[in-house]
C-alpha cells in the first residue's frame, strides 16, 4: 500500500491488468495494440485506439519515480515505443482512429490518443532519445491533420473539445507547427456554451461526471498555456462541481445529462493551488475513494479504463499527504438552504439534517442524503408500461417541464415519454458493418449516421399524453408524492425499489459500495 495516496493505491492494483491489455509478442504485426479483443481474441474486426493513450499514464508513472518495484524504467519505455508504434497498424488513410466500429474517423478518439502521447513526449523529455521524440512526433502528425480538416457534428459534447484542444496546443508547443488557431476555434465553443451557472454542455446539459474530466483537459491545457486566461472559467467549473459530491461520498447521478457518477480527479488536483474549491473538492473525493463511495479506477470496463487511468496517474503525481485549509463543501454545509441552477434544471436544498439534489429537466429525479439516518433516498422518476409491454418514464431530459418551487416544496408536471433502449441484432450489424466499409468512409455521410444514431439512442423524444405530478417535500418529513393525469386505462405503473436509467449511455452505472448496501 502507498501510504495515504489513495491514487497510487488504486494504480497499483489496476496496472497489472492494463500492462496484461497489450500485445508483446515481438513476431506479431499488432505488437504494442491493446485491444485484446482484436489482436488476442479476434473478436472483433478493428482496433480500438483508446488503449494506446495509456502511454500517457505510464509516462508520468515513470518520469516520477511512481512504478512499483521490480518494473524497469527501460523496459516500460521499450512499451511506450511499441503503444506508439501500434497507432499506425489502426490508423486510417485519413490520419483518424476508430473505437465503436471500423473507419469510425472518430473526432473523439482521435484527439484522445493525440493528446495522450504528446503529454508522452512531454512528460519524457528527459528519458527519450532525439530519435524517438520525432518518431512520436510523426505518428501523431496525421492524428493532428485529422483534427485541422474534421469536426464532430452529431452533439456538443465539451469533453471531446477540451482534449482536441489541448492536443492542438500541445502539438504547436512540441513542433512549433501552428496548430493553435484550430485549438482556440475548438476552445471558444466551449467556452461560449458555457452556462453562466459554471457547467460546460454535455449533449443537452450539464453532466458533473463528464465535466470532471473536461475540467482535466482545461486544466492541463491551463497549466501550458497561461495566456489563454482560462482560469475564470475553469473557476466556475469547479464551483459548479462541488455541489455534485454528495455526504455518503458519492458524486454526480441520473439528474445529470449523461447519467454518470463517476469522478476524474486529475484537474482538480492539479487546481488545487488557484482555486480554493478545486482543493476542497480533492481533498473529500480522495476519502471517497478510499473507501470506495465513489466510482474508482478499479471499477472501469476497458472503454474508459485508459482516460480514467491518466488521471489518476496525473493525480497521484500531484498528491500531497497535506490537506489544504478545511472548507466545507456545500453537502456538509448546515446553511446551504435552497440553491436554484435554473439552467441546468437543477435545485439543491441542504440543511444540518440532509442534502438533496433534484434535476427538474429530468421529471424530478432526486437524490436525498440523510445526515442523521442511515438511510438515503435516490428516485429517479416513475415508470409505467402500455398492453404492448412498451415503457413510458418520467426520466427524458426536457427542459419544458413545468416547474412550481416554493419555501419547502417543488412540484413538478412532466409528460411521460417512452423509454430508448435496443439491442442490436445480427442483422443490423451486418447491415452497419456494409455502411462502415462503403458509404460511411465519407466523413460527411459518416457524421449523418452519427447523427441519426444519437437520436435514436438517446435525443428521440415520443412523448405521450400522460403527465405526471411529482411534489417533492422539505424538512423534517421528507416526502414524494406522485400522481398520474391522462393515464389510460390499459397502462399500469411499475413499482421499481432502486435506481434506473431510461437513456442510453455506455458510461453510466458504474459500481460503488453504496450499490450493495443493506
Amino acid at each position: 500500500m502507498n501510504g495515504n495516496n489513495p491514487y497510487l493505491n488504486q494504480i497499483d492494483r489496476v496496472l497489472p491488468r492494463i500492462l496484461a491489455l497489450y500485445d508483446k509478442n515481438p513476431v506479431s504485426p499488432t505488437i504494442g495494440l491493446g485491444d485484446r479483443y482484436y489482436w488476442s481474441w479476434k473478436l472483433t474486426d478493428f482496433g480500438n485506439a483508446t488503449f494506446q493513450g495509456a502511454a500517457n499514464g505510464l509516462a508520468r508513472l515513470l518520469n516520477a519515480n511512481l512504478l512499483p518495484e521490480k518494473i524497469e524504467k527501460k523496459v516500460i519505455i521499450k512499451r511506450i515505443l511499441h503503444m506508439v508504434n501500434a497507432v499506425a497498424t489502426i490508423r486510417d488513410s485519413n490520419g483518424s482512429l476508430g473505437e465503436a466500429f471500423p473507419h469510425e474517423s472518430s473526432f473523439c478518439v482521435t484527439a484522445l490518443v493525440a493528446y495522450d502521447l504528446l503529454t508522452t513526449v512531454q512528460t519524457l523529455a528527459n528519458e527519450l532519445s532525439d530519435a524517438d521524440r520525432e518518431k512520436i512526433l510523426v505518428e501523431i502528425s496525421p492524428l493532428i491533420r485529422f483534427l485541422h480538416n474534421s469536426d464532430e457534428s452529431h452533439g456538443l459534447i465539451s469533453n471531446h473539445l477540451a482534449t482536441a484542444a489541448a492536443a492542438l496546443y500541445k502539438y504547436h508547443a512540441l513542433t512549433g507547427e501552428n496548430s493553435c488557431a484550430r485549438g482556440r476555434l475548438f476552445l471558444d465553443r466551449i467556452i461560449s456554451h458555457q452556462s453562466s451557472e459554471g457547467w460546460y454542455m454535455e449533449y443537452e446539459g450539464a453532466d458533473p461526471g463528464y465535466q470532471s474530466l473536461c475540467t482535466y483537459y482545461l486544466a492541463d491545457l491551463h497549466h501550458l498555456r497561461p495566456d489563454l486566461e482560462l482560469q475564470d472559467s475553469l473557476t466556475r467549473s469547479v464551483r459548479f462541481l462541488c455541489h455534485f459530491a454528495h455526504p455518503d461520498g458519492s458524486f454526480g447521478g441520473v439528474y445529470g445529462s449523461r447519467n454518470t457518477r463517476f469522478y476524474f480527479p486529475g484537474g482538480l488536483e492539479l487546481l488545487r493551488n488557484e482555486i480554493p474549491e478545486a482543493g476542497m473538492l480533492a481533498d473529500y473525493m480522495r476519502s471517497s475513494i478510499s473507501s470506495y463511495s465513489t466510482v474508482t479506477l478499479e471499477t472501469m470496463d476497458e472503454p474508459n479504463l485508459i482516460p480514467m487511468f491518466n488521471t489518476y496517474c496525473l493525480a497521484a503525481v500531484l498528491h500531497k499527504p497535506e490537506p489544504t485549509k478545511k472548507e466545507l463543501l456545500p453537502c456538509n454545509d448546515n446553511d446551504q438552504k435552497l440553491l436554484k441552477f435554473q439552467k441546468a434544471g437543477i435545485v439543491i436544498c441542504g440543511d444540518s439534517k440532509s442534502y438533496t439534489v433534484i434535476s427538474t429537466h429530468k421529471g424530478g429525479v432526486c437524490y436525498h442524503f440523510s445526515k442523521v439516518k442511515n438511510k438515503n433516498i435516490i428516485d429517479t422518476g416513475i415508470v409505467c408500461s402500455n398492453k404492448k409491454g412498451t415503457f413510458f418514464t418520467t426520466q427524458a431530459f426536457q427542459k419544458d417541464n413545468e416547474v412550481i418551487i416554493g419555501i419547502d416544496k417543488i412540484k413538478i408536471s412532466v409528460p411521460l415519454v417512452q423509454v430508448n433502449d435496443s439491442l442490436p441484432t445480427p442483422s443490423q450489424f451486418i447491415f452497419l458493418r456494409f455502411l462502415n466499409i462503403t458509404v460511411m468512409r465519407s466523413l460527411m455521410i459518416n457524421n449523418l449516421v452519427k447523427k441519426f444514431l444519437v437520436w435514436l439512442l438517446f435525443k428521440r423524444k415520443r412523448i405521450s399524453k400522460v403527465v405526471n405530478q411529482r411534489t417533492i417535500m422539505f424538512g423534517e418529513k421528507f416526502i414524494i408524492a406522485d400522481e398520474l393525469l391522462n393515464k389510460p386505462s390499459n397502462w399500469q405503473k411499475l413499482k421499481i425499489d432502486m435506481p434506473f436509467v431510461a437513456t442510453q449511455m455506455a458510461s453510466q452505472g458504474y459500481w460503488q459500495k453504496q450499490d450493495d448496501a443493506t
